[in-house]
């Protein structure tokens, strides 16, 4: 409900402060901070009368601040991301100096992505293992692929939406 101050109507801003994919590897229950790539989006009701809003006799009132942020709707980075990377190092044939093709588990993209950045995170990845043929040009390469292959997950819709979630077409919460 709306209170009234000054003669004009304010209604209570709803917040919606969503909170990311590293909430999935926080090794407690910690929050994560919001990076500097969150959007804020400011939603504006249509306008309504007013006694001081001007010669037009509307204003326009907020209903709503909702924090937006990759991973927010679903883990992104653990079931998006990190899958991405796995298809590009198995196209590519890459394999760790032990033979075994380059894999990130769940356990160990939770450390890696605490590397900001796909391409500093494999550099990351390939200094840790000891994989000499990593070099910026590859990741480079690999990242590109990497990120053809997420839009792909995205847009086919593979990766499953958070619990809660209600779905693009009002198909209920998860």
């Amino acid at each position: 409900r709306g209170r009234q101050r000054g003669g004009q109507m304010y209604r209570p801003l709803v917040f919606a402060a969503l909170i990311g994919a590293a909430a999935a590897f926080a090794p407690s229950a910690a929050l994560p901070s919001l990076s500097s790539r969150s959007k804020v989006l400011l939603g504006a009701r249509a306008p309504r009368p007013s006694a001081r809003s001007g010669a037009s006799g509307m204003k326009a009132a907020l209903s709503a601040l909702l924090f937006d942020c990759d991973g927010v709707l679903a883990d992104t980075e653990r079931d998006g991301h990190r899958i991405a990377f796995n298809l590009a190092f198995e196209e590519n044939d890459l394999k760790k100096p032990d033979g075994q093709l380059m894999v990130w588990d769940e356990e160990l993209y939770g450390k890696l992505v605490e590397t900001g950045g796909g391409k500093e995170r494999m550099m990351a990845y390939w200094e840790m293992i000891g994989y000499e043929e990593g070099d910026w040009e590859l990741a480079k390469m690999l990242h590109e692929r990497k990120t053809k292959i997420f839009s792909d997950l995205i847009a086919s819709g593979k990766i499953p939406l958070r619990d809660g979630v209600v779905g693009p077409a009002g198909g209920g919460a998860r």
